[in-house]
């Protein structure tokens, strides 16, 4: 990994390297975070379902996960948050990205480019190996099909 990656200008790794801090979604729960609050502050609950509609349900969010993730992102600069009066109920934290967030989430998409790259080429390397059934459907679908016809 390059230095500019390795890095995140407190000495964080971008995935998972060094400290841990629980509900990381697979490397993809604090990226995504800061990808919903750039386009908006919001509460808890509705980044949580933004995330979850962003990757098309793939990022499955423990609350508990989330909300330490987001306590991270605050103590390290990165996200503010503020009460706010809820409309039918208790008040509720509304979660805003800085401008070190920004910066933040903007390393985050030169790395997750870094990766896709590598995904792309092992997907390549192992569909090669598979041969020329590699991507295609299961064979089950012509048999089942011609079945229906002897019927």
């Amino acid at each position: 990994m390059s230095n500019e990656l390795s890095g995140i200008g407190t000495g964080r790794r971008p995935c998972g390297g060094g400290r841990r801090h629980g509900g990381r979604g697979g490397g993809l729960l604090e990226p995504a975070l800061l990808a919903v609050l750039s386009s908006q502050p919001s509460h808890g609950y509705d980044l949580r379902r933004a995330v979850e509609e962003l990757s098309g349900g793939l990022v499955c969010i423990d609350p508990g996960g989330m909300y330490r993730v987001l306590r991270r992102l605050e103590e390290e600069g990165f996200v503010a948050s503020t009460w706010s009066e809820g409309d039918h109920g208790p008040q509720r934290r509304r979660y805003e990205l800085t401008d070190e967030g920004r910066s933040l989430l903007r390393q985050w998409a030169e790395h997750l480019r870094q990766r896709e790259r590598v995904f792309r080429s092992v997907i390549e390397i192992v569909e090669r190996s598979l041969g020329p059934v590699a991507g295609k459907p299961a064979q089950s679908t012509p048999e089942i099909s011609s079945k229906q016809g002897d019927s």
